[in-house]
């Protein structure tokens, strides 16, 4: 057998082979269309209409996205969807 006909072992990335596909590989989008906004306290008051203590406190809130030790946002998407269940309660 020549130098150049010789097979290698095969090696697989972490040690372990890929498993086999049983069907069609569907590919999820790495990321939305649109980057989410990420809104500061005074913009979500002014969405909200609520003082900064009543948004730290309330429970059901979106969360806060912590930015660093003394910086947060909140995502523009789960605020303005957070209003919408809110008129939603009130037409009830």
């Amino acid at each position: 057998m020549r130098p150049s006909e010789q097979t290698k072992p095969v090696q697989f990335l972490h040690g372990t082979p890929p498993a086999p596909s049983s069907g069609p590989v569907t590919v999820a989008p790495s990321a939305p269309a649109k980057p989410d906004k990420l809104l500061r306290i005074d913009d979500v008051m002014e969405l909200t209409k609520l003082g900064k203590s009543s948004i730290y406190a309330m429970p059901g809130f979106p969360s806060r996205v912590r930015l660093s030790s003394r910086c947060v946002r909140w995502k523009e998407s789960e605020v303005l969807t957070w209003i919408a269940s809110r008129s939603a309660v009130g037409e009830q």
